[in-house]
């Protein structure tokens, strides 16, 4: 933290203790503590985090500490910093321990591998379903006895908004809307700037003919999908042209950008 910063949260501190006399009048202990707790708060709310390999988190809250990395929250979104980036007076800061973080990604990679399983299972049952139903070997019932489709069979039909991935690798170029302008949302549900945006996508999926949404459900860091693109930062937005090609990425709330990346795109990127 600068010698400006901690000027500041020493003014801060001061302040507080003089709010605290006057209250300490008036009010309850209860009250006085309430008064302190918000002070701290404030003081280690936000500051800069500097990589080693030069890049700048600017005013960023550590949002959690986890053995392998801190998880910061900025205007930009949700972002995973892992110790080995950091330099070694912000690892000794946050207790930084090798074998625990090694032994924290072993278990998160064994928890991610059990759940990859799951959901292969479920998608093998699922499209089983989708097979005995197009053969008419065993059509699915709706309570009214009418056939319903099979999730998976319903996806392929091109649905606009359509979630692709839960923490499993995935092939995007493979779900990406021929002929139209597909947004690719790499979000979680624990994401705070993910719900925030996605209704946003949501609508101009639903509103516009021409542009397809496909959501990508990290899960969490260590996920294979996060680790195949590079997911360091959520929510993140690519926008693909009608030919399939890249034309930008937007990390953070900025639906402004993303509908000058989709104008883009329109136009053949």
């Amino acid at each position: 933290m600068s010698c400006l910063a901690l000027h500041d949260s020493a003014r801060l501190l001061l302040t507080c203790y003089s709010i605290v006399r006057v209250i300490f009048r008036d009010e309850s202990k209860m009250k006085i503590l309430t008064v302190l707790i918000l002070c701290f708060v404030s003081v280690a709310a936000a500051e800069d985090f500097k990589l080693i390999n030069g890049k700048e988190y600017k005013n960023a809250t550590v949002s959690r500490v986890e053995p392998d990395g801190i998880v910061l929250l900025t205007s930009a979104g949700i972002s995973k910093i892992y110790f080995d980036e950091l330099p070694k007076e912000m690892r000794e800061r946050f207790h930084y321990n090798a074998m625990k973080a090694a032994a924290y990604s072993a278990q998160e990679d064994a928890r991610q591998n059990a759940y990859q399983q799951q959901q292969e299972q479920l998608r093998r049952k699922v499209a089983e379903q989708a097979t005995r139903y197009w053969t008419g070997q065993d059509p699915v019932k709706t309570q009214k006895g009418s056939p319903q489709l099979p999730a998976a069979a319903v996806a392929d039909r091109g649905q606009q908004v359509e979630v692709i991935t839960h923490g499993a690798a995935v092939d995007i170029t493979k779900h990406l809307a021929p002929g139209n302008v597909t947004i690719v949302d790499f979000y979680a549900d624990w994401c705070g700037p993910c719900k925030q945006l996605s209704p946003s996508l949501e609508q101009m999926a639903n509103a516009d003919p021409q542009v397809a949404l496909r959501k990508v459900d990290i899960v969490n860091w260590n996920t294979a999908v996060a680790k195949q693109y590079g997911i360091r930062s959520i929510p993140q937005v690519n926008v693909y042209n009608r030919g399939g090609n890249l034309v930008g990425t937007v990390v953070g709330v900025n639906v402004e950008e993303v509908k000058r990346y989709i104008a883009q795109a329109k136009t053949g990127g």
